[in-house]
């Protein structure tokens, strides 16, 4: 399978939001000129310039589902009852994982689609994915289990200063609710800051103050955000090297 050339943006791109889907998917990687990095985001509150966000939850009747309905390799629709109901394509952009028994850990499918789950249907929705299946999942003997997960750049809030929440990056312009956006994930970006952090001291999500960073230390186990490149003042939103992979 070939791989696609890196995506690159412009400025102007990264200064502007939009209430219509655009052509990239939620998460789609993209890199300004200049090496910053950003990943294609859609908020799910008010959004402030410089300031910290994180993903949705994932919501507990969407996880670890057994299966009821097998599904063979190559399938490109799986059926899943769910815990609760949910809305027509409510999971676009979020990811199928096979994460038990038959077929567990082939990987993470992309959602492009899924059917309402109501009362009247005993909560069973029908997942598109992109591409298909690599290998067939069962209903039968120990069935297999999956659980539908957000994506870490899908309907993203402003981060809530509790320190054990992953971070989805920060936006450069303020957001409105429900709109696609260019959330930055990597490079040179003026955080807002909560205490000083120094000189190329590593930052993460402050326990106090929500959408800001604070200096990590050696104590603390949780991923770090990013680092100062100089010391930072409380309040400020100044300089800080955003270092996050895989958002």
């Amino acid at each position: 399978m070939s791989l696609a050339a890196g995506m690159q943006i412009t400025d102007q791109d990264i200064n502007t939001q939009s209430s219509v889907a655009p052509s990239e998917l939620i998460g789609q990687k993209a890199s300004t000129p200049d090496g910053r990095v950003f990943s294609l985001g859609k908020s799910g509150g008010t959004l402030v310039a410089g300031q910290i966000t994180e993903p949705v939850a994932v919501t507990a009747n969407y996880a670890n589902r057994a299966l009821t309905t097998s599904a063979a390799a190559g399938a490109s629709q799986v059926t899943i009852v769910l815990g609760t109901t949910v809305s027509a394509d409510a999971f676009i952009g979020f990811y199928l994982v096979v994460n038990d028994n038959t077929g567990q850990g082939q990987g993470a499918y992309y959602i492009t689609g899924n059917t309402a789950a109501t009362a009247g249907n005993s909560n069973t929705t029908i997942v598109s994915i992109r591409g298909a299946l690599r290998t067939a999942i069962s209903s039968t003997a120990t069935a297999t289990d999956v659980t539908i997960q957000p994506n870490q750049q899908s309907t993203v809030i402003q981060h809530t200063a509790v320190v054990a929440i992953p971070t989805a990056g920060a936006p450069v312009i303020a957001v409105t609710s429900g709109y696609y956006f260019w959330n930055q994930i990597q490079g040179m970006a003026s955080i807002l800051s909560d205490g000083t952090i120094g000189k190329n001291s590593e930052g993460i999500v402050s326990d106090a103050t929500a959408g800001a960073v604070e200096v990590r230390v050696d104590a603390t186990v949780t991923r770090a955000v990013g680092y100062a490149p100089d010391a930072t003042t409380t309040t400020d939103y100044p300089p800080f090297v955003l270092t996050l992979v895989g958002v």
